[in-house]
């Protein structure tokens, strides 16, 4: 496809009572979406989890989800004052969502992943354009392995893949497993790559994807603390320039129902972006949310002509003429003892395993490292 609109939604992470409620307030999105003509929507971090708020049952689970509705804009006196009282039930017999959850995945795996699946499979179909939903905890089609887990559903609600988060947040519950590589999905809109929270922070997620065919990476957040929002704003920044691709990153925004209430909420500007070369002001970006605690939708054209062609034109050859000679036995002999930057600047055997020339440009113990120091882009409103 040779152009094609793209479609970022930030929105709030919310705890439906039932698959209605939870439907309106997705798809009023997905419509606005649909005016501007989309081809391909994304859904952020934590999106799934709300598909899992309707089939929870329980006593906690109920007054959790009645608490939730006070935290809404739109919530009425009467259902303020009983979402109080119901949040202070829930604080007195101790109900927590995370627990709830935890204990339907183990015991209910198939009943969570049928109503995240047909959620955002009917939401593609009805409205004719591939969505990225946002991440649930789930087993893993692949091979049923509990992971924090994005799926991606075709313009007839087909699955066209998933991709679970392969670099887990140090918060992540035990029994959820890392996916063991990046790996680019085909859609009828191209190739797309998506990188979960901590996997926008390395250079190797975006190349391994590119190396896939990938022609947009697709990043999801939720990010409670600022360097943690601006993080994953640069990384996705910065894998959309190494590999001269599209890319988009949507924010879930505001209160965290999954976590105790003193928890930060979440902030974030969602934003959909370009190689500098193809951007204004050469910043990468393209549209941005103007605010990083409401919901709405941005909308920018793709045009994968334009894309070819800058990469046969452009006078730095990023993807053409990469310095393999020199990069390729360094980083393999690094990478093949599997070690970190900070593990491999301490170890002797390390240093001693590089080729001659990369050993002499790493410093030893004995030698520590230099170190240096150092317009309002338009939205476009949910309503």
């Amino acid at each position: 496809m040779d152009e094609l609109v793209a479609a970022v939604v930030q929105l709030r992470i919310r705890l439906p009572q039932d698959r209605e409620e939870l439907e309106q307030h997705l798809v009023r999105f997905v419509r606005l979406a649909q005016t501007k003509r989309a081809r391909v929507l994304v859904f952020p971090q934590f999106t799934g989890l709300m598909a899992a708020a309707p089939v929870i049952k329980g006593r906690g689970a109920g007054l959790l989800k009645q608490a939730d509705r006070a935290r809404r804009t739109n919530a009425s006196f009467w259902t303020r004052a009983q979402a109080k009282l119901a949040s202070g039930a829930a604080g007195v017999v101790g109900a927590d969502f995370g627990r709830a959850l935890e204990g339907t995945l183990l015991q209910q795996p198939d009943l969570l992943w049928e109503s995240y699946a047909s959620l955002f499979s009917d939401l593609a179909r009805y409205h004719g354009m591939v969505v990225v939903a946002g991440t649930a905890y789930l087993q893993d089609p692949s091979d049923r392995t509990m992971r924090h887990l994005a799926a991606v559903f075709g313009p007839d609600g087909s699955l066209l893949g998933s991709q679970a988060a392969v670099a887990l947040a140090h918060d992540e519950h035990p029994m959820i497993e890392a996916a063991p590589t990046w790996q680019a999905i085909q859609t009828p809109v191209g190739r797309l790559g998506v990188l979960i929270s901590n996997d926008m922070y390395y250079p190797e997620a975006g190349r391994i994807l590119a190396y896939g065919g990938a022609e947009m990476l697709i990043g999801l957040g939720a990010a409670a603390e600022p360097v943690q929002y601006h993080r994953q704003r640069l990384g996705l920044l910065a894998r959309t320039e190494d590999n001269q691709v599209y890319g988009a990153l949507s924010f879930a925004v505001g209160y965290n129902p999954f976590t105790s209430g003193d928890e930060e909420p979440y902030a974030g500007r969602s934003l959909i972006a370009a190689p500098a070369s193809m951007t204004p002001r050469y910043s990468g970006v393209m549209v941005e949310m103007g605010a990083d605690s409401a919901e709405g939708l941005i909308t920018a054209d793709w045009s994968f002509r334009a894309l070819h062609e800058q990469w046969e034109k452009d006078r730095a050859p990023l993807r053409s003429a990469m310095p393999l000679e020199h990069t390729g036995p360094t980083l393999a002999a690094i990478y093949g003892r599997r070690l970190a930057l900070g593990p491999a600047l301490q170890s002797d055997a390390a240093l001693a395993a590089l080729p001659a020339p990369a050993a002499a440009a790493i410093p030893s113990e004995s030698e520590p490292a230099a170190h240096t120091s150092g317009e309002e882009i338009g939205e476009e409103q949910a309503s």
